[in-house]
This record gives C-alpha cells, structure tokens and sequence, in this order.
C-alpha cells in the first residue's frame, strides 16, 4: 500500500472505520436486508477487500465504504438507503468523509459507482463543486432470464452451434457447490490462473483468485448458490449466484478451463433455476473488451448506468 493510501487507512481506522472483512460479511449483509440499499452486495465488497483494503462504516444510515487501489489513488462508495428521508443526511455523510481526508492533506474526494437515479441527490449537497462522469466500465447488464435463454440475433447463432456441439460431444456433470466441495472451485481458479499472467487480472480490477479464498469463507449454499461443472470427470468450471427474489439474481463469479463452457454453466443454472427472474444483473464488465463483447450479445440488457464523482469544496 502506498505511504499516501496507508495514512488515510489509518486515519479511518482511528476514525471507527472497521474492515470489510469475511468477519463482518453478516453485519453488511444483515443492514442490506434491513435498510433495502441500492444494488449493495455484501458479496462483492467482502470478497475483494483484501484487494483494496476495504474499510466501512456506517453514518446516518449510509453505508459508506473506502477502497485503496495498488496506483496509490482511492475512492469512496456511498450506498444510500433506498428511501431517503432528508438530503441533509447525506449532506452530513459527505462532510464526514471530505472532513476526513481533509486532515491528511486530501483536498479531492471520489465517490464511486454511483447510479444515475441516484445523481440527484449529490446536487443539493451545499459548499461543494461536484463533477460527474459516466463509467461505462462498471455500469451493469440487467438482463430477463428469457433474453438469455433465447439468445437471438445472427451474431449468436455460431455461439448457438458451439454450445450444441458442445453438449454433443463432452460428458457434462453439474453438481451443488457446498462448503465441502468448495476447494474444487480454488483448484479451478488455480488452474486459470496458471494458464494466464497475473498483470492481466491486475491491469483490471485485481486478483480474482484472492476473491475466491474470501468466498470459500462466507459461502453457504443457501444464500450464495452455485455449482461446480465436470467435463469429461475433470472439474472444468463453477459460477455462484444470489437469488435475492423471486424476480431479482445475481452472478457473482463464474470461470472455466475449457473454452465456450461458462456459457454452459450460465445458460444452465439460468434455465433450470432462474428462468422466472425478470431482472438478472450479471455485473459489470470492468473495461475488458472481450467480457464486453460477451455480454452485449447475450440478449437484450438494459445497462444500469454508474458515475464516478469528483467532490471539491467550493472556494
């Protein structure tokens, strides 16, 4: 962590900033089910906040968390209750937090993935110069399970072919991923891992192989569901999800050894368990051309568009 980065980290730990930790996955996740945040998932922040450092709090009903990335730089995300009472709340918030900063000598502050329904409520904040950019790379695919599962248009039909040959001719086993069987998911991210070069996750958005140690600690099997795919009697890929309605899911982590098979293990965990979802976010696409390309061609999406904001005091 840079000399900068560990200041400020310290500064909020003295501040009663806690760690966002598999330690306290049940308290994040436990608030998110009792304040209804926007689009919080306990899962992504615990899972990559050994990556960033995490650290979080809670101030007047906001959960508000600070991420510490390897360029020395970092930023604030600020998840609001979803109905919020009084923009003064919020006002307070980022006082708090600009306050802060303010004490190391950080006069700029940048709060993260914010959403564009959201954007209104920053232009009542008082005494502040607040400067927003859209960030196509962490806006999120909203797809309709039937979108998927139909997967029309000409530009999907060889992906349609290769699947069907796929199936054809490989021996496809899919089981339950269950807190005993978890290690076959690090085995496989392992293997992935050992066929790729570790600036290619980290030029992105970090290492995901740390995510999946994290993961092993917080599944379940009852909230996080997922399952483990063999081909041919070699584990060859896993994908975990939330199903946090009837209507609504989220993927979190899917990864395969074997070319066009995680679009095996989405397609079938979404027509056998999630075919009724209206609303499947399959997260972000962080910038990589390739993810990108993948998921635009999916089906029809809708893009849950995200800003990052730049937040000086006014002079």
């Amino acid at each position: 962590m840079k000399d900068i980065n560990r200041k400020l980290y310290e500064l909020f730990l003295n501040n009663n900033f806690l760690p966002a930790d598999s330690k306290s996955h049940s308290i994040i996740k436990n608030f998110n089910a009792d304040n209804h945040l926007y689009e919080m998932t306990a899962c992504l922040i615990v899972t990559w906040s050994d990556e960033y450092n995490t650290l979080y709090k809670i101030i007047n009903g906001f959960f508000c968390f600070v991420q510490f990335y390897p360029n020395g730089s970092f930023a604030f995300l600020i998840n609001r209750p979803f109905l919020l009472n009084d923009n003064n709340e919020l006002q307070q918030v980022v006082d708090t937090l600009f306050d802060s900063s303010l004490k190391i000598g950080i006069d700029t502050i940048y709060i993260k993935e914010v959403e564009e329904r959201f954007l209104n409520d920053f232009k009542y904040l008082k005494g502040y110069y607040i400067n927003a950019v859209y960030d196509n790379n962490m806006s999120e695919y909203i797809f309709n399970a039937q979108s998927i599962l139909e997967m029309r248009g000409s530009k999907n039909e060889e992906k349609r072919r290769q699947m069907r040959r796929f199936a054809d001719n490989a021996d496809i086993v899919l089981e339950p991923i269950t807190k005993e069987n978890f290690n076959q998911c690090i085995e496989i991210e392992k293997t992935w891992c050992d066929s790729h070069v570790c600036e290619e996750c980290k030029s992105f958005v970090g290492c995901a192989r740390k995510t999946t140690l994290i993961m092993a600690d917080i599944f379940d099997g009852i909230v996080y569901q997922g399952f483990l795919g063999y081909v041919n009697g070699k584990p060859a890929g896993y994908i975990i999800f939330e199903r946090e309605s009837e209507e609504n899911a989220y993927f979190y982590f899917a990864k395969s050894t074997i070319s066009n098979f995680s679009m095996h293990l989405y397609y079938n965990t979404i027509q056998n368990h999630l075919s009724s979802c209206k609303r499947i976010n399959l997260g972000a696409d962080v910038g990589k051309s390739g993810l990108r390309l993948f998921k635009r061609r999916l089906g029809e999406f809708e893009l849950q568009k995200k800003y990052l904001l730049t937040i000086k005091r006014e002079k």
